[in-house]
């Protein structure tokens, strides 16, 4: 019962039985809600503020509390009439059973006749309260338009029981109808509370998949995750373990880059971003995905080999190797580290990389000004399978200009390009140190 109950029992008319139908349940909530909106109360110059209830004049306190007294040993009464309400006007109810529905009236009753009987309004205590019910209710499957309904025909069912204590131990009308005011006025309050716990339940619930879907990409990718947990968990993710996935490996320097780099290999994959599983392996960003894009705009991306998602931590041990050549080269696109070459090999074995760097590429250094030239023009020399009119179109100098430079890179290092072992050890050194 609502305001209007207190009004027509201040005039001893009885309250009507309340009990309406819809053809749906969307429209059975929208006419309950507003038929109970319709009949709430608003504050009037007759109606007593309840905001300090330690302001009562004695006669209306010891009122008050004689009417606590009273409710709290109708607190059965109260959890029973609630039930049947909300079994015959919140069909949303139905997956809760009878006693969970009872337990939570008489908690609702006890947390408000504590705050009267200290005469307090009931506010911070009873939000906490429905912070906690909304929490529960949702997790198990209740939305908060139903939530919102049923603590109102709770509300309703509770001014109902009081209207009567009230009249048998003579509690002032006006203190009734502010204690309605203050309770419409709670459920309208009460109805945010519920819908902003939906939110931020919903909120963990992404976070919390998301979660999970990195710690086991991470798993998968950095080979640390057992081939039984990969065979259960994998089914969750939409991954079936045995077909082969591919290893994706990149860098990105902030949590904005990485969402760029999702949306953009995401994009490429023409997969929905939300089904590419990746995660931070150490410094390098990792995912798993069903195939290599053939190319992703603005981006260097490494692929691994297509292997079950067991073996699929060995593939992306390749495309991090392929990564890091790839960016000590300056390259860009999709790459895989069998289209790279020797390139691997020029960040391998830094011990003989110095020592042959201090026997053959000392005088170079030693060369003056002229030495970045004689080093950049072999260095394209080598990478033109040693085509001098190639060389001088690239570099814009005359070819006699490219035969003088690489014939004095010969001389200073001592390397002899004519044989094979010396212009490997001149590719490799050149490269090295532009990487």
């Amino acid at each position: 019962m609502d305001g209007g109950t207190v009004r027509r029992a201040a005039r001893g008319t009885a309250a009507p039985t309340i009990g309406r139908t819809s053809t749906s349940p969307a429209g059975h909530l929208v006419a309950e809600a507003a038929a109970i909106e319709a009949e709430t109360p608003a504050a009037g110059p007759g109606c007593r503020d309840l905001s300090d209830p330690a302001g009562l004049d004695p006669a209306d306190r010891a009122a008050l509390a004689a009417a606590v007294d009273r409710l709290r040993g109708l607190r059965e009464v109260f959890a029973d009439r609630v039930c049947a309400l909300l079994r015959r006007h919140v069909p949303g109810y139905a997956v809760l059973g009878p006693e969970d529905i009872r337990f939570s009236a008489r908690r609702f009753m006890d947390i408000v006749l504590t705050e009267l009987s200290a005469l307090r309004v009931p506010g911070a205590a009873l939000r906490g309260a429905l912070a906690d019910y909304a929490s529960e209710r949702a997790a198990r499957g209740v939305p908060p338009d139903v939530l919102a309904l049923a603590y109102q025909w709770g509300s309703r069912a509770m001014l109902a029981l009081m209207d009567e204590v009230g009249v048998a131990v003579g509690l002032p009308p006006a203190v009734l109808l502010a204690a309605h005011d203050g309770t419409w006025q709670f459920t309208h309050e009460a109805a945010g509370i519920f819908s902003r716990v939906q939110r931020d339940l919903a909120l963990e619930r992404v976070q919390f998949d998301a979660e999970r879907r990195a710690a086991f990409a991470a798993g998968v990718l950095a080979g640390t995750l057992p081939a039984e947990h990969i065979g259960d968990d994998a089914r969750l993710f939409g991954l079936v373990p045995q077909a082969r996935h591919v290893a994706l490996a990149a860098r990105a320097a902030n949590d904005a880059d990485a969402e760029a780099l999702r949306l953009a290999v995401a994009g490429a994959l023409r997969l929905p971003a939300d089904r590419l599983l990746l995660a931070r392996v150490g410094t390098v960003l990792g995912f798993i995905a069903p195939r290599a894009p053939d190319s992703v705009a603005g981006h260097l991306v490494a692929a691994g080999p297509a292997l079950p998602l067991d073996r699929l931590g060995s593939g992306f041990g390749e495309a991090v190797l392929a990564l890091e050549t790839a960016r000590q080269f300056a390259m860009s696109g999709v790459v895989r580290l069998s289209g790279l070459g020797p390139r691997p090999l020029v960040l391998a074995d830094p011990l003989t990389a110095d020592n042959l760097s201090a026997r053959h590429l000392s005088a170079l250094d030693g060369a003056g000004r002229s030495s970045d030239e004689i080093e950049r023009t072999t260095r394209v020399y080598l990478e033109c399978d040693q085509d001098v009119r190639e060389v001088a179109r690239r570099l814009a100098v005359h070819p006699n200009t490219v035969r003088y430079r690489v014939s004095r890179f010969q001389e200073l290092t001592d390397l002899n390009l004519r044989r094979t072992e010396d212009l490997v050890t001149s590719w490799w050194l050149l490269n090295r140190r532009r990487a």
